[in-house]
């Protein structure tokens, strides 16, 4: 057999071919629609052309109109007082503009006014004067990002690869963190892909040991299902972008208002009510990192790409202390965390042991010898079979975060870590927090405390023990009907607004303008009157519903805000549906999704109950337009697949 080869300029045409129909795909996939185009340059000079020590002043609707580049001292208190001032001179110089257009003007106020153009009226100025915002610098941060991308791009490309999921979205961190492995956001967002806790706990171990946001690689993963599942949800890749900073449920309810998924429309037209500067903008940022990303050479002068880190992978049988384990691969701490970042202080701080089952990164250059023969030169000794125990406090009146502390001899900070506490160290009467064991034998005995090892597990069981042993949805339905509410968790969200707790979660929990809801799973008019603070009856009432008959999921039922107002009454029932998914969470993380077929005869609660063991709530975010009553052979549901944490 005679083997040929292409000559050159045949090889040049087919590399170029590839090139033009990598770069349609990618121009179909993320579309950058011509009126954007202004928005996305903008971006790229935040990304390229000036630093974290200056800044521009801009109006927020339209960015293009860039009032001023605020130079900074470096000094925080300093520089917001000056970034301050320059808004507010800029708001007052505009309202002059609105109120008096056709008066003397200084040189100021003339540049200022033809900024805007000639034709713009004085109802634009006014609003102008409302919309006034200083947008930081990023250039010396993603040049960083770049050189520290060079670590992790190789492992990103091949997890999407592996997906099925475009390459371009490996550009993402640039936006949230210039990939920086250990960035903290004052949200709680974590790691490279800053994930919330409550979005990390979906596809992650977050807890008071492991915390996998923090982990490079971990986090990838994650981070391309929940792009995946928001894709599924929403159907493009701009508002499945647009989803992972806004949630799917949001992005979605936007699509069916403006009837589109035009992400030019849904930028420029959508007015919902937390679609912020930062939600509108997350699409355009991303296509500016892209573009920087895709040519740095254009931007930036040359800098040294860090380079994939070659890896002993250590699988832990047992429980061991940290300082048992780097004894034996004569490792440092400093070297150990560096490259195990899910790891948290309790671990290197010796209060905890590095769990069974966990994967050790070890750099291979930084050994000598085979990693299996130095795990096999732990002495028997040093493994054990259970993670160091805790202990656990009931919270009575009068109690604080600080005393509880102070009382057991543990810092603050390790309390509000085990227990995920917010930034005020809000507890209430009856939590139950969880304590290290360690100090005095008599924290054994002391009041109010108790052992607490399988306080996750028990609460996780109590959630999937909820829906009632009876093979009709609506007899599931009805029984969830009569049960009391479960009791609201009225502490504010540590993590700002109630949406953000929930950006996975496409359930639309909002009220409709003409005051109805859509039911979700796990609700009930027992639910809804409490949260209106009314009776049942007067629902039933008022939706003609005779006693005892069921809401059914995906309904519509309409309330009465004669006694509080529909924000009060979403904050509730999101408090109520966090509450349910973050005691799920803490012992089940989804692994996987994959598709099923419905066979004849199949029904929701043995897919839920028996086949797979998956909550009817999760199943439904998953398949968030399925109709629980109305399944057929044939139809194609998506099953995540749950392991626990």
């Amino acid at each position: 057999m005679r083997i040929t080869y292409p000559l050159p300029e045949q090889l040049a045409a087919y590399c170029l071919s590839l090139l033009l129909s990598s770069a349609c795909l990618a121009q179909e996939l993320f579309p950058r629609p011509a009126e954007l185009q202004p928005d996305i340059d903008f971006w790229v000079r935040v990304y390229t052309e000036i630093d974290t020590n200056s800044g521009f002043i801009h109006d927020s609707r339209d960015v293009t109109v860039v009032y001023e580049t605020l130079q900074l001292r470096g000094d925080w208190h300093a520089d917001r007082k000056k970034i301050r001032a320059a808004v507010a001179r800029y708001g007052k110089t505009l309202k002059h503009l609105s109120s008096d257009p056709s008066g003397e003007l200084t040189a100021e106020e003339r540049r200022v006014r033809d900024l805007w153009g000639e034709h713009t009226d004085s109802a634009r100025l006014r609003l102008a004067a409302g919309n006034v915002r200083f947008q930081r610098g990023q250039s010396d941060r993603f040049q960083e990002g770049l050189a520290r991308s060079g670590e992790w791009n190789a492992y990103i490309d091949a997890v999407l690869a592996e997906r099925g999921l475009p390459r371009e979205l490996g550009v993402l961190p640039h936006v949230e963190s210039s990939f920086n492995a250990d960035a903290y956001s004052s949200a709680g967002a974590a790691g490279i892909w800053q994930f919330t806790r409550a979005t990390g706990r979906r596809y992650l171990q977050v807890d008071y040991v492991v915390d996998q946001r923090m982990d490079p690689f971990a986090a990838t993963v994650a981070a391309a299902q929940l792009l995946e599942h928001n894709y599924q949800l929403t159907g493009t890749w701009p508002l499945a972008l647009t989803a992972y900073n806004h949630g799917a449920s949001s992005m979605r309810r936007a699509s069916k208002q403006l009837g589109t998924t035009d992400i030019e429309k849904i930028v420029r037209e959508y007015k919902g009510r937390s679609f912020g500067f930062a939600s509108r903008n997350f699409y355009l940022s991303f296509l500016a990192a892209l573009e920087v990303s895709s040519n740095p050479d254009r931007y930036f002068a040359p800098f040294n790409r860090a380079r994939p880190v070659q890896y002993a992978e250590i699988d832990l049988p047992d429980y061991i202390l940290v300082d048992s384990f780097s004894r034996a691969f004569n490792a440092d701490f400093d070297l150990l965390r560096q490259h195990n970042r899910a790891l948290l202080d309790p671990i290197w701080r010796g209060k905890k042991r590095i769990p069974q089952g966990f994967t050790v990164r070890v750099p291979r250059d930084s050994f000598s010898g085979e990693p299996q023969e130095l795990l096999a030169s732990i002495p028997d000794t040093a493994w054990f079979s259970e993670q160091t125990p805790d202990i656990s406090h009931t919270v009575v009146r009068g109690d604080t975060a600080s005393e509880i502390a102070a009382r057991y001899g543990h810092s603050i900070r390790d309390i509000a870590a085990m227990n995920g506490l917010n930034r005020r160290y809000q507890i209430r009467v009856g939590q139950v927090l969880k304590l290290p064991l360690e100090g005095s034998i008599i924290l054994a005995s002391a009041s109010g405390v108790t052992p607490a090892t399988t306080t996750e597990d028990t609460a996780a069981t109590e959630v999937q023990a909820s829906a009632p042993a009876t093979p009709t949805y609506a007899a599931m339905a009805a029984a969830l009907d009569s049960s009391s509410p479960e009791p609201l968790d009225t502490v504010a969200d540590s993590m700002g607004g109630t949406g953000v707790a929930l950006l996975a979660d496409p359930s639309d929990y909002t009220v409709a303008d003409d005051q109805s809801i859509e039911v979700q799973a796990s609700e009930t008019l027992g639910h809804y009157a409490e949260w209106l603070d009314i009776r049942a009856s007067q629902l039933r009432r008022l939706n003609g519903r005779r006693y005892g008959r069921p809401v059914v999921i995906g309904q519509r039922v309409k309330l009465d805000f004669s006694k509080i107002k529909p924000e009060e009454f979403e904050r509730r029932r999101i408090a109520y549906q966090k509450q349910i998914q973050q005691a799920f969470f803490m012992g089940w993380h989804i692994r996987t999704t994959h598709k099923h077929v419905i066979a004849p005869g199949e029904s929701l609660w043995e897919l839920t109950r028996q086949q797979y063991k998956v909550p009817l709530w999760l199943l439904r975010q998953y398949n968030p337009d399925l109709d629980p009553d109305r399944l057929h052979p044939g139809m194609v549901i998506v099953i995540p697949e749950l392991a626990t944490t």
